[in-house]
């Protein structure tokens, strides 16, 4: 059943990318560059670390594939320049690389590569903040579905086992509230100031 879970999980992550690219190609979507780079890379060295493990799963081998494919487009429709934001995020991915040859250990490295994943989301959370239609709804929905099905067919409860889906299942539940409940809490916010303006 866990077997089963992982390789849905693993295509749902890639099927998630279609609706998001296609959103990308017709400009409906920006990617923040900084976030997709970081976790392409990242998700590549994630990959190799599990690999060494034997701890691959199917969601990892999908997050990879896709991420490349979006980051390469985030160069040409992603969000231009780079903030400040970015470029410190993007540092930080190079620092947990370094970290990471340091030790020399396979678990520490998942763990510090995904600490920084997480850390490269926060672009892509505070583009999405400022404006949710920036992102593609559908696609983090089925991300967010993936990291579910990703998080209940974790073999082992060990760092090198579980970090990656739990880390995934985190930042795409941060992203759903941003794009489905912050929206709204925005709206109830703007109509009660209105009804407020309106009543003195």
């Amino acid at each position: 059943m866990k077997e089963t879970l992982s390789i849905l999980a693993g295509l749902l992550f890639v099927a998630a990318f279609v609706p998001y690219i296609r959103a990308i190609l017709r400009k409906e979507t920006k990617p923040a560059k900084a976030s997709w780079f970081i976790w392409a890379s990242l998700d590549t060295i994630t990959l190799a670390a599990m690999f060494f493990k034997d701890t691959v799963n199917g969601q990892i081998l999908g997050a990879v594939l896709g991420a490349w494919v979006v980051a390469v487009l985030a160069l040409k429709y992603g969000t231009p320049g780079w903030t400040k934001l970015d470029k410190f995020c993007l540092g930080s991915a190079v620092l947990g690389i370094v970290l990471w040859q340091v030790f020399s250990d396979p678990v520490f490295g998942i763990v510090t590569s995904l600490s920084v994943v997480f850390l490269g989301s926060i672009p892509t959370f505070t583009s999405a903040w400022k404006d949710p239609s920036r992102e593609n709804k559908l696609a983090w929905t089925i991300f967010w579905i993936s990291c579910v099905c990703a998080v209940i067919a974790i073999p082992h409860w060990t760092l090198a086992d579980a970090t990656q889906p739990i880390t995934f299942f985190a930042i795409d539940t941060i992203m759903m509230y941003i794009l489905f409940v912050h929206p709204r809490s925005l709206a109830n916010s703007k109509a009660t100031t209105e009804a407020r303006n309106i009543a003195s």
